[in-house]
């Protein structure tokens, strides 16, 4: 999944949370923050790291969350249980759109990239920026259905915002 797509859905699930501005922000952040590793990934396949695992967020959402329970922090609570929550959507929209590599979700039991729909990881054999030119970006595009997913993904988020800037601009 793209990234503006990632974004969209932290919009979304921070809408449909009903968060204050701070928090909507945390929810984009978090949806996106998995993909981190295409920062140092030489290819599109590399990219699905430790970070594209379940059991890294909750290693990595635990602890932070039981700081918050300990020092009576609600904004530390809230804040570890929205980054887990974000992660795990992005895992989840990650595995219904996978075009070259699954999601580990049994990882570190089993190595197995799991998909919804057949994956070809030949195509994802290519550095992260040419994820965005053909062929690939035309690869990705070939399945309509993740197409509409992502292009609706967008457009639900930029009406939502828009719906709520014109509410809060007019109200």
């Amino acid at each position: 999944m793209f990234i503006n797509s990632h974004i969209a859905t932290g919009y979304i699930a921070g809408k449909i949370s009903n968060e204050k501005t701070k928090f909507l922000a945390l929810w984009c952040l978090a949806t996106v923050v998995p993909d981190i590793d295409g920062l140092w990934s030489s290819t599109v396949i590399e990219h699905h790291s430790i970070l594209h695992t379940p059991i890294f967020w909750i290693f990595f959402c635990t602890p932070i969350y039981i700081f918050g329970v300990y020092y009576k922090n609600p904004q530390i609570k809230k804040t570890s249980f929205i980054l887990f929550l974000g992660s795990f959507i992005h895992l989840f929209t990650d595995w219904l759109t996978a075009r070259t590599v699954g999601i580990k979700w049994l990882y570190p039991f089993n190595n197995i990239d799991y998909f919804l729909y057949e994956i070809q990881p030949a195509k994802g054999d290519i550095p992260i920026i040419e994820m965005l030119i053909p062929p690939y970006i035309n690869f990705y595009f070939e399945n309509k259905l993740l197409a509409y997913f992502e292009v609706g993904l967008s457009i639900m988020a930029l009406g939502l915002f828009l719906r709520s800037f014109l509410i809060e601009k007019y109200s």
